[in-house]
C-alpha cells in the first residue's frame, strides 16, 4: 500500500508510542524486508540507525545552537585540532560545532561524569581544567587533566559502554556539549577508521612496543594533528622546546650544527618516526632544527610539555625507551 507517513521519524513515533502489543501498524514499503508481525521487544529497539546508513542521513537533523562569532571561532580551532575531529570535512565539521551545546560553566568541585554511568555526550574544554578521576584499590584517584583544547566521554560514545572514569571541575571551567545522535550520525565512522589508523601507526613506532592497545588510546587522546606546509620551520636549534612530535604522514629533515662540524649534520624523519624529546626530557633547548621537507605538506601528531612530562612519568616504560636513545642526536 502507499506510505501514510512523510517521515520515516514520524513511524518511528508511532511505534515507539503503541501501548498494545496486538495492535499492527501498516509497514513503509521502502524496509525491506517487511516483518509479518511487530511485536513490544521489537519496537523498543528500533531506531533509524538500524536501517542502513541512507535512511539515517535522511532522518536526522542535529541540534543547531546560537554562539557569538567569537565562540564559533574558538570552537573551530579546538574542533580542527583535536585528532577526534580530523577525519571530518568542513561542512561536517561546522555541522558538528553548530550542534554544540553550551557555554557550560562549571565550578571547581563539580563533577559532570560519574564513572560507571551511561555515556550521552563528549565535552570540549575551551577554559579551565577538569580532572579525570578513576577508582583504583578501592580510592578515587586522578589520572589525567584536562586543559583547554581537550575533550573528554568520547569513548562511551565511540565503544557504546559505560563511563571509564568520573571527570571533576579543577579550575572554573567552560565547557561544550555534543550529544550522543549527533556524534553517531556525522562523526562515528570517520573517527572509527581515523582511530584504528592511528593505533596502526603507534603500534608501529619503537617508542611504543611496550605500551597496552587501552594506554595507547589514551594516548592518543592527547595528540593534537598538525599539518604543516613544505619548507615550514617546525622546531629550531637553540629555542625553548614546548612540544613532543610524532610524523603521521610525510617526511621532516632533521639539520644540527655544531661547533665542531659548521656543516649541518641531516636526518630525515618519515612516518612513525618521532623528534622534539629531547628538549623536554632534558629541560635544554632545541638540539636541532626540524623542517617540513615533504610536498605539499607533512602531518604531525604533537604533544604539550605537560602532557608529555605526565604520559612519560605514568609509563615506565616510555621513560626508559627515550632515556635509553638520547644519543641517537649525538
Amino acid at each position: 500500500g502507499t506510505c501514510s507517513f512523510h517521515r520515516w521519524s514520524d513511524w518511528l513515533e508511532v511505534m515507539a508510542n503503541t501501548d498494545s502489543e496486538e495492535d499492527e501498524v501498516e509497514e513503509p514499503d521502502f524496509v525491506p524486508p517487511p516483518p509479518s508481525k511487530v511485536v513490544r521487544t521489537q519496537r523498543q529497539s528500533v531506531s533509524a540507525e538500524a536501517f542502513g546508513e541512507w535512511n539515517q542521513r535522511v532522518v536526522f537533523e542535529p541540534p543547531v545552537y546560537p554562539k557569538t562569532p567569537d565562540q564559533s571561532q574558538e570552537l573551530l580551532e579546538v574542533t580542527s585540532r583535536s585528532f577526534l575531529f580530523t577525519s571530518l570535512e568542513e561542512k561536517d565539521l561546522r555541522v558538528v560545532m553548530a550542534a554544540m551545546k553550551g557555554p557550560l560553566i562549571l565550578e571547581p568541585g563539580m563533577r559532570i561524569i560519574q564513572e560507571g554511568d551511561a555515556g550521552d555526550a563528549l565535552y570540549v574544554v575551551t577554559e579551565g581544567e577538569m580532572d579525570c578521576i578513576k577508582i583504583i584499590d578501592g580510592v578515587e584517584m586522578v589520572v589525567k587533566t584536562c586543559v583547554k583544547g581537550d575533550l573528554f566521554g568520547e569513548l562511551a560514545l565511540l565503544y557504546n559502554c559505560p563511563r571509564a572514569a568520573s571527570v571533576q571541575c579543577r579550575e572554573a571551567a567552560v565547557l561544550w556539549e555534543l550529544d550522543r545522535a549527533t556524534f553517531n550520525n556525522i562523526v562515528m565512522e570517520g573517527v572509527q577508521r581515523k582511530r584504528n589508523q592511528c593505533l596502526t601507526v603507534l603500534s608501529s613506532v619503537p617508542l611504543f612496543a611496550e605500551i597496552s592497545r587501552t594506554e595507547l588510546e589514551n594516548i592518543i587522546d592527547a595528540l593534537k594533528l598538525e599539518r604543516r606546509p613544505h619548507g615550514d620551520v617546525i622546531i629550531r636549534q637553540g629555542e625553548v622546546g614546548e612540544h613532543f612530535y610524532i610524523v603521521y604522514e610525510g617526511q621532516v629533515m632533521a639539520s644540527k650544527v655544531t661547533e665542531e662540524s659548521p656543516d649541518p649534520v641531516m636526518m630525515i624523519h618519515e612516518a612513525g618516526d618521532y623528534f622534539g624529546e629531547l628538549a623536554l626530557i632534558l629541560d635544554a633547548p632545541r638540539a636541532a632544527s626540524v623542517v617540513a621537507s615533504s610536498e605539499p605538506e607533512v602531518c604531525l601528531l604533537s604533544m604539550d610539555r605537560a602532557t608529555f612530562k605526565r604520559i612519560t612519568g605514568e609509563h615506565s616504560a616510555l621513560h626508559g625507551y627515550l632515556e635509553a636513545n638520547k644519543s641517537r642526536y649525538e
